[in-house]
């Protein structure tokens, strides 16, 4: 069955086939337009007429960030500011829709699913070429996936191969074919999977990488040299890297190789802001977009200034994660007491207040899984533990595990219940929660707090680029998160026990046999109604473990200056995609 574009729910069950056009707003196709124009003089009898040629890309959008590490390789990169660069850079076969339950095509034409869902055949557009010149071709969707597979490829995205045929041999060096990606001729490309899985076809959609320009010096067993290629990207997408000046700014430019539809900017400069300050640099045009605000103020200051704003449920929230393999936090008591000493919907109501109408721009949830996602209801959120604030509750949890009062602090088998915070300095939200960590679980339950303010890019190094050397050095971490898709096991890499260590994606450490289980078989199960229950079991476990808690999970406003037009974004199709059809008015 041909497919040009995929039901994200239905994505192995229907067949469907659409025509993709996209123009843009600067740029009429000349067959579209009419043969007279008001204001327009016809041509005089006997000449030629004049085609008016396609609108160049013009103008430059100024985002603001906040961090970025300078990791730009799609294999490798960890930072969401990162990833900006990334899938502006670079392509996938397909991609997701602005509703995000579908497909659409985007290095490839179209796609035929066989009907036991095992076998997924690619036909490739023939005129994508990377920004080297060089053509994009099977051989380079096979590299990319290869790499992936690599035996030392200790990268994030490894669970994308692993249910790959022939994976495990692979990965394991008995084999030096890998049969689970298969170059047909140089425009058709097979993915063979061992099982027929409702996952299957998200595992498609990686970021295809030049084999000429990455694989120059690597060999199979050592990807040193793929992974040391992070600050100078070479891809197929509209733009490419010009200049990356640490802690400043990015500045790409459109890539002048890229044969596809829109991307009517001309260049893309990601200038780093202070959360304190960027609203300014918006309202005096230093930046023109500040995409995911969540503060209110912020948002009603745009507003009254005359400033578009875009606003949409976020997919994903902002979260802290306890150590769950090492210090007191091991211990579910000690996390369960902590979430009930953490009062999240206070720091709601107060941080996520718009001032103009009094309605709270967020809400917590005790759950970990996105606001859209599809396996949550009413019904599941009513049957969950409520962890709203209860300091007694707390404390005497952690008396009933043991840890008791002994002078200033709470001790157990003669060790002081202690926690280690790994904070950002000069970050807004965490400059309020810190004083609330103080004291609830400082002075009202008598823990011993280390509250170390460590650069971005640290805490990345202690959780996720090194975390096997660091497991020891923290306790608690703030961050936040977007979650891409309404699928639940959009999060199996947070929580599988498979994906805890150096370069991966479990940072919290968590294991848990049963959520193993449960993951691993909800994702093999194509309808996604029976795979309801399966999630709703793993929904429940980690209500009562909470290796992860959420802070807030907030509604997102892109603020953007009104000259950028045709600009729209939703809860799974963010300011880069959106890019695509926007324009600046010069």
């Amino acid at each position: 069955m041909t497919k040009k574009r995929i039901g994200l729910m239905l994505a192995l069950t229907l067949a469907m086939s659409v025509v993709f056009t996209a123009c843009s707003p600067k740029a009429e196709d000349p067959a579209e337009t009419p043969a007279e124009t008001p204001g327009q003089e016809e041509p005089a009898e006997g000449e030629e007429p004049t085609e008016e040629p396609a609108a160049e890309p013009s103008g430059t959008l100024k985002v603001g960030i906040t961090e970025a590490s300078g990791n730009f390789n799609p294999l490798y990169y960890s930072s969401s500011y990162d990833g900006y660069v990334v899938d502006l850079v670079f392509q996938g076969l397909s991609t997701l829709n602005f509703e995000g339950d579908e497909y659409e095509p985007v290095v490839a034409k179209d796609w035929t699913i066989s009907e036991d869902g095992k076998t997924i055949t690619f036909n490739l557009r023939e005129d994508v070429v990377f920004s080297d010149g060089t053509p994009l071709t099977a051989n380079d969707v096979v590299f990319t996936y290869k790499v992936l597979a690599d035996p030392s490829y200790s990268g994030r995205y490894g669970s994308v191969v692993k249910d790959l045929e022939g994976y495990e041999a692979y990965s394991a060096g008995e084999t030096e074919e890998f049969v689970g990606v298969v170059a047909e001729d140089d425009y058709t490309v097979t993915f063979n999977f061992a099982d027929g899985k409702r996952t299957n076809f998200a595992n498609t959609t990686m970021s295809i990488m030049p084999e000429a320009y990455y694989g120059a010096n690597f060999t199979v067993g050592d990807t040193s040299s793929i992974e040391a290629l992070s600050a100078e990207p070479v891809g197929s997408g509209p733009y490419k890297l010009d200049t990356y000046s640490e802690a400043q700014f990015i500045f790409l430019t459109r890539n002048d190789n890229y044969n596809g539809e829109g991307y009517m900017i001309k260049e893309i400069l990601l200038q780093f802001v202070d959360q304190s300050t960027d609203i300014v640099q918006l309202m005096n045009g230093e930046v023109d977009l500040l995409a995911g605000v969540i503060e209110p103020a912020k948002i009603k200051e745009a507003r009254d200034g005359g400033y578009s704003i875009n606003e949409y449920p976020r997919s994903g929230y902002g979260y802290i994660n306890f150590n769950t393999e090492a210090g007191p936090t091991a211990e579910v008591p000690v996390r369960q007491a902590l979430t009930y000493a953490f009062d999240t919907e206070a720091f709601v109501n107060s941080y996520y207040k718009d001032p103009d109408t009094g309605m709270v721009l967020a809400t917590t949830q005790n759950h970990p899984f996105s606001q859209v996602s599809w396996v949550m209801s009413d019904e599941l959120v009513d049957s969950l533990i409520d962890y709203s604030y209860d300091i007694e509750k707390a404390k005497s949890i952690l008396d009933e595990a043991g840890w008791v009062v002994n002078g200033d602090f709470r001790e157990k088998d003669g060790q002081v219940l202690e926690l280690n915070i790994a904070a950002m300095p000069e970050h807004d939200i965490l400059a309020t929660l810190i004083p609330m960590w103080e004291k609830s679980w400082g002075e009202e339950l008598n823990i011993k707090l280390n509250v170390s303010y460590l650069e971005f890019n640290t805490i990345l190094d202690y959780v996720i680029y090194d975390s096997d050397a660091n497991v020891d050095k923290w306790s608690v971490f703030f961050l936040a998160t977007s979650i891409t898709s309404a699928d639940p096991d959009s999060i199996y890499t947070e929580f599988h026990s498979n994906d805890v260590g150096t370069g991966k994606d479990n940072t919290s450490r968590y294991s848990n046999p049963e959520v193993d289980r449960l993951l691993d078989e909800a994702r093999a199960i194509m309808d996604p109604e029976e795979a309801k229950p399966l999630y709703a079991e793993v929904v429940k476990i980690l209500n009562e473990e909470m290796p992860k808690v959420v802070v807030y999970a907030n509604t997102y406003f892109d603020l953007y200056n009104p000259k950028l037009k045709d600009f729209k974004t939703s809860s799974l199709y963010g300011w880069v995609k959106a890019v695509k059809d926007a324009y600046i008015e010069e």
